[in-house]
């Protein structure tokens, strides 16, 4: 089955080892950018806490996409029932119903 197929989390997991492999590298760039060439690798704390720190931004972004798509799918689904709700109301309560 390929990625493309796979649910959400399917694709989360498989990406999951590239993307460390992307933080990783990306902290070792900052860090001895600042602090001279060699200084993440001997310095692997300072190495992790960046490569931590990046990950838990990601899941707070991933966070708050994953609230705003369900936001805008319960916003439908209200606009939704209450459009049928509507529809529904003179077969429910009869022709008077549509005076109310």
């Amino acid at each position: 089955m390929s990625v493309a197929s796979d649910p959400p989390s399917g694709r989360i997991k498989a990406a999951a080892p590239e993307t460390t492999a992307q933080y990783m590298e990306q902290a070792v760039e900052k860090i001895d950018g600042a602090f001279g060439v060699g200084y993440a690798r001997e310095h692997p704390e300072l190495l992790a806490a960046m490569v931590q720190a990046a990950a838990i931004e990601a899941a707070i972004e991933a966070g708050r996409e994953a609230h705003g798509q369900a936001m805008v799918l319960a916003d439908r689904v209200d606009r939704e029932l209450c459009e049928t709700i509507l529809k529904m109301k003179p077969r429910c309560l009869g022709k008077q119903a549509s005076m109310l």
